[in-house]
């Protein structure tokens, strides 16, 4: 049995149809990784200390790669500004950690870190069906088609 990608655990959820079976999923593929990108996709209080779109990065090409995800999000809390993690690492260190990240994982896992960069939350996943299967781990969600303002250029997150 091959373990799933984070990328293939969201795409999963968001296509079943009963909230009920959504909260049973995510909890039987429960893993701190996926509630880390869940909550710094989904919740405000946390932003992140590089651009919010996506840099040039080159996808992976090894199949290989398929759940390196669960050992590199452990890097993502060197981009968040709310956490002291990264607070000595430069700017340039930061983003370019980033880069290595997207490039490192599968291409659908590197979409869902883009995605979680951007925070845009998946309207086929509301943040009441992460709560209910994880409890309050998101204080302060996005809305979706919310208007996101950070570094870089103001856009619409749809």
């Amino acid at each position: 049995m091959t373990t799933e990608s984070l990328a293939e655990i969201i795409t999963q959820v968001c296509a079943i149809e009963q909230t009920a079976d959504k909260v049973a999923y995510l909890q039987k593929n429960n893993s701190i990784p996926l509630r880390n990108i869940l909550i710094f996709m989904y919740d405000k209080k946390f932003t992140f200390s590089i651009p919010s779109t996506a840099p040039p990065y080159t996808p992976s090409v090894h199949n290989e790669s398929h759940g390196l995800l669960y050992r590199e999000a452990r890097k993502i809390v060197y981009l968040i500004n709310e956490l002291t993690e990264g607070e000595n690492l430069s700017q340039i260190k930061r983003e370019s950690l980033f880069i290595q990240i997207l490039e490192a994982v599968d291409r659908e896992d590197a979409k869902l870190l883009v995605r979680m960069l951007s925070k845009t939350p998946y309207p086929e996943l509301p943040v009441e069906v992460i709560i209910e299967a994880f409890g309050p781990i998101i204080s302060d969600p996005v809305a979706v088609g919310e208007v996101k303002r950070g570094r870089g250029r103001p856009r619409k997150v749809v």
